[in-house]
């Protein structure tokens, strides 16, 4: 998270990056300018929003004329890994999957065997896992195991 993304977008897009997502709590004056200019440079614009912060924040992003393409529903509090799941931020991956059926919803914070299920069935499309990940003795079969508890969940939705 940082404070100004609007200082971030030409580096990162100079540096090859395909998406640029960025916090609704620090961009409410300047979101359209923003998506504007992730897409100028290529990138795929996403927004995210901390467990504080009401779904509905960021119903203008998806909806507006110059939309995000993602919506990340942060399930810990941003700023450093191997944080707990938060399942009540699940409400907000529901509301998102109902009221966009197409849209991506990723989800970050505490996702591992133990709690992408819930996270999948919700409607999450998207998942990031850190600890649970770079911690396994085996990477491999925990990416493995996630990506099909997502597919799994996309089928049966």
């Amino acid at each position: 998270m940082v404070t100004n993304p609007l200082d971030y977008v030409e580096p990162l897009g100079k540096a090859g990056a395909s998406g640029f997502t960025f916090h609704v709590e620090i961009s409410k004056d300047n979101w359209q300018e923003l998506v504007q200019r992730i897409k100028s440079k290529g990138m795929r614009p996403g927004v995210a929003l901390k467990p504080g912060t009401s779904v509905e924040e960021v119903y203008p992003l998806v909806e507006g004329a110059n939309p995000v393409e993602m919506v990340l529903v942060m399930t810990v509090e941003p700023g450093f890994g191997g944080q707990k799941f938060m399942p009540e931020m699940m409400d907000k991956v529901r509301s998102l999957r109902n009221r966009y059926p197409s849209l991506d919803i990723e989800v970050d914070g505490g996702l591992g065997p133990s709690t992408i299920a819930e996270a999948a069935s919700a409607g999450a499309n998207c998942i990031v896992a850190g600890s649970s990940v770079f911690g396994a003795p085996e990477p491999a079969h925990v990416i493995s195991l996630m990506r099909k508890s997502v597919e799994d969940a996309q089928k049966n939705s």
